[in-house]
């Protein structure tokens, strides 16, 4: 058992208990910045998760593959996601100077295989999975395991010959993941997300509630209703109906005379992309929002690549980069650049009256149609209950993202020609696909943030590295570990605890092998002492997160029933 007695920093806003715990009691070992070796405790409980999502994953029909780590760069450019993420993925040369990327994920690679194979819709569905590495370059990787460079992902994939049949596998997997979820043993929250750069219309992400979360949920204690501030909408605190005498607003912008009945705030940005010939695509957009609330730029970025992907301005499947820019910027733009398009969106908390397009000099102009542009807060008014005649405010909590489910539809199947022939049409038909991730190590490092106190990580039962933990209460009593050495026999020899079993045999005080024992987080710790020789008694501790331990003494003939009937609740 590799203890350390360093202290790991917690104060600084980068900063997990969980990360300090799992160097202490070690689980892992820091090699650079955001790249970790995993020991053997570490690895026994990530071994234990995995155990679990494979046997959800193999019931819904999901066969298990691995796939390479190191990618060509052709299909990730046919996709358009080559040049869509340059700063995120670890792209390099070979010395024949052929791109080739670090896998960060393989959409790519399995739609790739896949197609290679798939001829007819009678090979479907088909569903396929891995457990393995995956490559991010992290700007800044904080928190050890929740954002490292380097990290153990499980993705499934999905390929269906209707979107029915697809949405019908989208099911079977929310099914699975909340099975997994619920026999690790931990409290989550299932929220609506945005599907982003992925593609799909359809999205939902898998939390652990934590103050350390990057995720902001907002949800409704009225109707459930649970969605990540990126893709959450919410109804303004003011009521419509005061807004009926409300003084209309003027307001003169740089591209535009807006008239509403809210106080405006405005915010630009320039977005880039490439055509169907790989040439770059810039433009402008203003975006008007309630004042004092935050532009939701990824909703903006969607709807955009959406409307330029339906116009044929920029490729099917790519996405386009998106950055704001000073007011200050827009009104120095030269005339050359003003030939470029310009997109105008109205947040619907603004209620327009009137846009009319001021003289800017940009030839073409689009105003979209209203919709929820802005960050919905908490406080906002549900929408769904809203619906209902009721005025439930949302509320905000910070968690932990672990999984993430997308319904892909054709984004990676079109662009990659995987699909099969019908009799009807001379062209192939793309498959519906689905893609389904869970992140593996990041999950371990959650479970530690939401079990951990202030004597260690109280793991649950299903992945905990070991379920018992035999401690002597003397090392140098030969007849003491004669004991121990007999309980550990019998427990091992039983089904449900075999090779579940450590034994603290060290040559170190009692105290700092309890110490330990509650650092490391065993759900329970059988102390061997002299009531074990006298009167056949072991004295059973169970982990109780912020409470003392249960203590219970259990005849040895009991044990092993004992144990299990713990176990099993």
């Amino acid at each position: 058992m590799p203890l350390t007695k360093d202290t790991i920093a917690t104060t600084s806003s980068d900063a997990a208990a969980s990360h300090a715990l799992l160097v202490k009691a070690g689980f892992v070992r820091q090699s650079s910045s955001g790249i970790f070796g995993i020991l053997p405790m570490g690895l026994r409980t990530i071994e234990k998760i995995e155990h679990i999502i494979d046997e959800e994953m193999q019931a819904i029909g999901s066969q298990k593959l691995s796939l390479p780590l190191l990618l060509s760069s052709e299909s990730w450019k046919k996709t358009g996601r080559w040049s869509g993420a340059q700063g995120e993925f670890f792209h390099l040369k070979d010395r024949k100077d052929t791109d080739l990327l670090l896998a960060p994920t393989h959409e790519e690679e399995i739609t790739q295989l896949v197609g290679s194979e798939l001829r007819s819709a009678k090979q479907l569905p088909i569903r396929l999975y891995q457990i393995g590495r995956k490559y991010r370059d992290e700007l800044r990787p904080r928190a050890g395991l929740l954002r490292g460079r380097e990290f153990i992902m499980k993705d499934m994939y999905s390929f269906d010959a209707t979107v029915e049949e697809a949405y019908s596998a989208y099911d079977a997997v929310t099914a699975a993941y909340y099975a997994i979820f619920r026999r690790i043993g931990i409290p989550f929250v299932v929220a609506e997300a945005d599907s982003g750069n992925m593609g799909g219309s359809k999205s939902h992400e898998y939390h652990l509630v934590s103050s350390v979360g990057e995720d902001t949920l907002l949800t409704c204690t009225c109707c459930g209703y649970t969605a990540n501030e990126e893709l959450a909408t919410g109804h303004l605190k003011t009521s419509p109906s005061l807004l009926e005498n409300t003084p209309v607003e003027h307001t003169h912008e740089p591209l535009g005379t807006y008239e509403a009945t809210h106080a405006m705030e405005f915010s630009y940005a320039k977005y880039t992309g490439q055509n169907q010939n790989n040439e770059a695509v810039t433009g402008y957009t203003v975006i008007v929002t309630p004042k004092g609330r935050t532009v939701n730029l990824l909703k903006v970025q969607t709807s955009l690549g959406r409307h330029l992907q339906s116009k044929e301005k920029i490729q099917d499947g790519s996405s386009i980069e998106l950055n704001g820019v000073h007011h200050k910027t827009i009104l120095s733009i030269p005339e050359e650049i003003k030939k470029s398009d310009l997109h105008v969106f109205l947040d619907n908390g603004v209620m327009p009256l009137k846009y009319t397009l001021a003289q800017s000099g940009f030839e073409n102009a689009t105003v979209h149609a209203a919709d929820h542009y802005r960050i919905a807060e908490a406080g906002d008014f549900c929408n769904s209950c809203h619906e209902d005649g009721k005025s439930t405010p949302l509320s905000s909590v910070k968690a932990i993202e672990v999984g993430h489910t997308f319904y892909l539809g054709t984004k990676y199947s079109a662009a990659l020609d995987c699909g099969f022939k019908v009799p009807s049409q001379p062209e192939k038909v793309p498959a519906q696909m689905g893609c389904y991730g869970i992140g593996v190590t990041r999950l371990l490092a959650s479970v530690a943030e939401a079990t951990h106190d202030d004597r260690g990580i109280v793991w649950p039962t299903s992945i905990a590295p070991y379920s018992v933990c035999i401690v002597p209460t003397h090392d140098k009593n030969v007849e003491l570990h004669k004991v121990a050495d007999k309980i550990y026999d019998q427990l091992e020899a039983t089904r449900f605890l075999e090779k579940d079993i450590i034994m603290d045999d060290r040559k170190a005080g009692f105290g700092s092998k309890m110490k330990d024992a509650e650092l490391i987080g065993y759900p329970f710790i059988a102390v061997v002492g002299q009531k074990a020789i006298s009167n056949q008694i072991v004295e059973l501790h169970e982990r109780v997160k912020g409470e003392k331990n249960i203590v219970t003494e259990v005849p040895l003939g009991e044990l092993e029933k004992w144990i299990q009937q713990r176990l099993s609740v």
